[in-house]
């Protein structure tokens, strides 16, 4: 059994190279793919939480509670402001390294 599976294993690796199929990227390539895909995940994670974070924030300030609405809104500004750039980088300098 085990030497039939290694023969069809042989022979679908030599019918590869014979209709001139591409060869798996070097690994090197694998890892800056993989690398490029985790900071654009990261970028696309961190732009949600910015959208997250403007919601909480607006539906705060909607809220009828005792809550200092200016402090509020510039710490909650800040803080999407940083959240969105880092998101932008994250997926700028993914782009560039490709």
């Amino acid at each position: 059994m085990s030497n039939f599976c290694c023969t069809f294993a042989a022979s679908k690796v030599m019918s590869n190279k014979r209709k001139g199929t591409k060869m798996p990227p070097k690994k090197e390539t694998a890892n800056i793919e993989e690398k490029n895909n985790l900071f654009v995940e990261a970028g696309k994670f961190c732009l949600d939480i910015a959208k997250l974070i403007f919601g909480g924030v607006i539906l705060a300030g909607l809220m009828k509670q005792d809550i200092e609405y200016m402090s509020l809104f510039l710490i909650g500004l800040g803080v999407v402001v940083i959240f969105a750039f880092l998101g932008f980088r994250l997926i700028a300098k993914s782009k560039s390294k490709k």
